[in-house]
């Protein structure tokens, strides 16, 4: 529930200690409708005795008091204020945790204690437990006298709530679903909730396993299941009645009716989650040519050393670098020249493996990342890569596009990354002061 009907209530506040009264009261009164102070337990007494018995001022709605304080301490003075109105809700604040503290606290009917020194968060989280059902109750009450009527103009006050929110809202038990909102059965294409109860007994069959998400065959307990989870991991795929996968993260409450009740939200963060990816792609990706950074390949070219060195399965790489690109810049300008640089770094893509790692390393250079490869079969991969290079042409572009390319395999116990990559800058090097449009190993 929001916070938004606190603004209608008056709170007594009783604290002792000066400082500490002026600053929550001047919390709380951001809060709630009015705060009303009292600095011990007779003065706040004589504060709720004005304001019952004089008809021209709102009764106090909340009493939240200290403990040890002069004159009378709080649980005397909440003992007398039960005698003039034995259902005003109660909240005391304490350092005490003692068994007869807390017993004389219960049977005050005190609702909730706050420990100090007073976390606000939890002071209103307090406030709002202890007066929620009260303001429920009200609202309950002001509809209508007859018992039936409110019952059913709050079940449809309830119903409008939740239909009026945008999350996908639904209520269950160990039968099944007993109620949900519009959105969820616009969101399947649903007419009534009857139809959807009917024909859905169970909402965790209409998630997704995909990697990452959380989905499940136990469809009496998935929701305990859920829950097991980290917040940050009680996330799920459904798809909509147009047939698009809906990212949702799960947020579980429970309450008790004739039997155990939970009330599930599916918030949409499929916007979130694309967001997070693209962040994700723009960290790791060079944005012309959508190849992976320099970064992203310095860390894919440690993950497969580590791996080179354990399962020696061979692992190669190789440096292209294209010739005399800079007179493509200077003669036809960078716009065509970024046309060059994409083009081919699409045929590169098209000429390797889905499980090698093509970089744009910088400027008019690459890198291509072979796991699993020997020498002969990079070298192989190296050279389609030039012929494919070498039939390329673009009409904006009279000269022909070729490439230089060094490759160099990784010797266990004798390479690091750093050495990895200098061997191809070396081989590709020597290919372009020997010709260009060639392919060079590396030759100690």
């Amino acid at each position: 529930m929001k916070k938004d009907f606190l603004k209608n209530i008056t709170l007594l506040y009783v604290e002792d200690e000066i400082e500490v009264n002026e600053l929550t009261s001047a919390f709380l009164s951001k809060f709630v409708g009015k705060v009303i102070s009292a600095n011990d337990g007779q003065e706040g007494l004589e504060i709720f005795k004005t304001y019952y018995e004089d008809p021209n001022k709102k009764n106090i709605d909340i009493v939240i008091t200290d403990i040890n304080m002069p004159k009378m301490n709080g649980l005397d003075m909440l003992f007398e204020i039960n005698k003039i109105d034995s259902f005003i809700p109660s909240i005391i604040t304490t350092a005490h945790n003692d068994a007869s503290f807390l017993q004389k606290a219960i049977n005050l009917r005190v609702r909730s204690y706050v420990n100090k020194p007073l976390n606000m968060k939890s002071l209103i989280d307090s406030i709002i437990i202890t007066y929620e059902p009260i303001y429920l109750r009200n609202k309950l009450e002001n509809f209508n006298n007859d018992l039936q009527k409110k019952v059913e103009r709050k079940t449809y006050e309830l119903q409008s709530i939740l239909d009026a929110q945008d999350n996908l809202i639904l209520v269950v038990t160990i039968d099944g679903t007993t109620a949900v909102n519009k959105t969820l059965l616009d969101f399947f294409g649903y007419e009534n909730s009857t139809e959807f109860i009917e024909k859905q007994k169970c909402i965790s069959e209409l998630f997704i396993e995909k990697s990452n998400y959380f989905a499940t065959e136990n469809c009496n307990n998935w929701v305990e299941e859920i829950m097991q989870r980290e917040d940050n991991n009680r996330v799920v795929v459904m798809k909509n009645k147009k047939n698009e996968e809906i990212i949702f993260r799960v947020n579980i409450k429970s309450f008790m009716f004739h039997t155990k009740h939970f009330v599930v939200s599916f918030t949409d963060i499929t916007d979130l989650k694309n967001y997070t990816y693209e962040l994700q792609y723009q960290a790791t990706h060079d944005n012309l040519t959508k190849l992976y950074n320099r970064q992203k390949l310095n860390s894919e070219i440690e993950k497969e050393i580590v791996r080179e060195n354990r399962y020696q399965h061979g692992l190669s790489l190789m440096m292209l670098d294209i010739d005399k690109f800079k007179i493509v810049n200077d003669t036809y300008g960078h716009d065509v020249g970024d046309i060059v640089l994409k083009d081919l770094s699409n045929i590169i893509v098209e000429s390797i493996r889905s499980t090698d790692y093509a970089c744009r390393w910088g400027g008019e250079e690459f890198l291509v990342l072979l796991p699993e490869t020997t020498l002969t079969e990079s070298l192989t991969v190296a050279e389609h890569i030039r012929e494919n290079i070498e039939k390329y042409s673009n009409p904006s572009i009279p000269q022909k596009i070729t490439i230089s390319i060094g490759v160099a395999q990784f010797e266990v116990d004798k390479d690091d990354a750093a050495t990895f990559v200098k061997k191809v800058d070396i081989a590709m090097y020597k290919a372009k002061i020997t010709g260009r449009n060639k392919v060079v190993q590396y030759e100690k």
